[in-house]
């Protein structure tokens, strides 16, 4: 890299996250963040939504019990995703910039490597997991056709498209990252109509998986066209003369990445087994509880995309050492994050059964979704919080306490939780398995951050 480039980079960097203020540091990354994942929870609701308008709960069943197969997709973006753009974010505050070009490069092609394996072990093993899906004999044919376009074709775009992203971001980059992943949602929603309903190609669950895989398709493809374009701007880099299996720097990335998708496969694990539940009480009850949580998923995305905006800016000052503005950061996002869920979640409260009919116009499904959608609506506020520290200790390459949040939050809080509300009050009480779990876990959160704003200056871990 050229002295001139170095120079270039190094100013515009210094710029945003050193001098620019708080407040306005903090919208320039999260608000491009937040609109691109409101664009993704509608299209995640494109899904729900046109499947749901063919009023056939089979079908509506088929996108529900997917569901943890794509959110499986996480365990590598966040490996590779998260644990690289952390890195990438550290490296940038120590101003070492071959580290940072060759980060993303060791990035982008684990991540292809891994999500072309994953596809290739999901079209030899279907049949077993569809069965470990919750599947029964009426939804494995219409759940396999969504997922053989969504996993078997699919994989490699979907997961290279938001690591991708991620990449991107961790450079400050937070426009560009968001408007790529915004191209492939906006595509997704034109074409979801156009496949699944009757008056196009009429392909139920198969044409809203179809839609998927094109769509990650071209957000893939702008992300590449983007890094060709601006190569001499860029520290993101796929070139694969600059990828070697550097121990150094793949060690780094797995500290924060290999927790974080430890912590995405126990929620993949904690969603099969609450889909399982849910299951026996037949296909309306799997209907109403998978409308509930895409809904859910508005406001829950919203806080995500905040705290992970914020995170290159908070990497960048932690290891830089500027404990003091990386606090004020946090402090900032906290309280806008936390007024705009207590907001969201009293709007849910009171109007569940009007946003489950938007969705399927079924009064049984409407009277199940409506009290599902109470229940998890509650777990909202402590959520953010619980976000917000995760997306500071990956920020900070504190893996080991993210995989801590992880654990706690499934195998010793709401998995257990499952099990006990369901037996005290049958399928009604799964959907406070997460308050119970995030509420301790929100506590935790609060201590362990007030541990990090007063810990001294030192190894940053990069």
């Amino acid at each position: 890299m050229s002295n001139e480039k170095a120079a270039s980079i190094d100013a515009q960097k210094t710029e945003l996250f050193e001098r620019t203020p708080i407040p306005r540091a903090v919208m320039k990354m999260a608000v491009p963040t937040v609109l691109s994942s409101l664009v993704m929870v509608i299209y995640n609701l494109a899904d729900t939504y046109f499947v749901g308008m063919l009023n056939n709960s089979i079908e509506n069943a088929a996108v529900t019990l997917a569901a943890p197969v794509l959110l499986a997709f996480n365990a590598i973006i966040n490996l590779f995703g998260v644990g690289g753009s952390s890195l990438m974010s550290r490296y940038l505050g120590q101003k070492k910039y071959p580290e940072v070009r060759k980060s993303s490069a060791i990035s982008f092609y684990c991540a292809l490597g891994l999500s072309a394996l994953f596809s290739l072990a999901f079209a030899v093993f279907h049949t077993q997991l569809l069965d470990v899906l919750g599947t029964t004999e009426d939804t494995a044919a219409a759940t396999w056709q969504y997922l053989r376009w969504t996993t078997v074709c699919g994989a490699v775009p979907a997961i290279l498209n938001v690591v991708l992203a991620n990449l991107v971001r961790a450079e400050g980059s937070a426009l560009h990252a968001s408007v790529g992943t915004m191209s492939g949602c906006i595509l997704n929603i034109l074409l979801d109509p156009i496949f699944i309903l009757p008056f196009g190609l009429g392909m139920g669950a198969a044409g809203a998986g179809l839609a998927t895989f094109l769509s990650n398709c071209t957000a893939c493809l702008y992300f590449l066209t983007l890094l060709w374009v601006r190569r001499r701007q860029t520290l993101v880099c796929v070139d694969p003369r600059v990828f070697s299996f550097d121990r150094k720097i793949l060690g780094q990335i797995c500290a924060v990445g290999i927790p974080a998708a430890i912590q995405n496969l126990l929620n993949v694990t904690g969603m099969t087994v609450l889909n399982n539940f849910t299951a026996s009480y037949g296909s309306t009850a799997v209907a109403a509880m998978g409308i509930s949580q895409k809904i859910n998923m508005i406001p829950m995305y919203i806080t995500m995309g905040i705290s992970q905006g914020i995170m290159p800016l908070v990497g960048y000052n932690y290891s830089s050492g500027n404990r003091e503005r990386m606090k004020k950061a946090v402090m900032f996002t906290a309280r806008i994050s936390v007024s705009f869920i207590l907001l969201m979640a009293m709007i849910y409260f009171v109007g569940a059964e009007n946003l489950i009919r938007l969705f399927m116009k079924n009064e049984e499904v409407v009277a199940y979704g409506g009290r599902f959608l109470r229940g998890m609506c509650i777990s909202l506020v402590f959520l953010t919080v619980d976000f917000l520290a995760v997306g500071v200790f990956q920020a900070c390459g504190m893996g080991r306490s993210a995989l801590l949040f992880a654990i706690l939050r499934k195998v010793v809080l709401e998995i257990p939780a499952l099990f006990i509300l369901n037996w005290l009050w049958p399928l009604y009480g799964l959907a406070y398995a997460q308050t119970c779990a995030e509420f301790v876990l929100a506590i935790a959160a609060i201590v362990l951050l007030r541990r990090i704003f007063r810990e001294p200056v030192g190894d940053t871990g990069a």
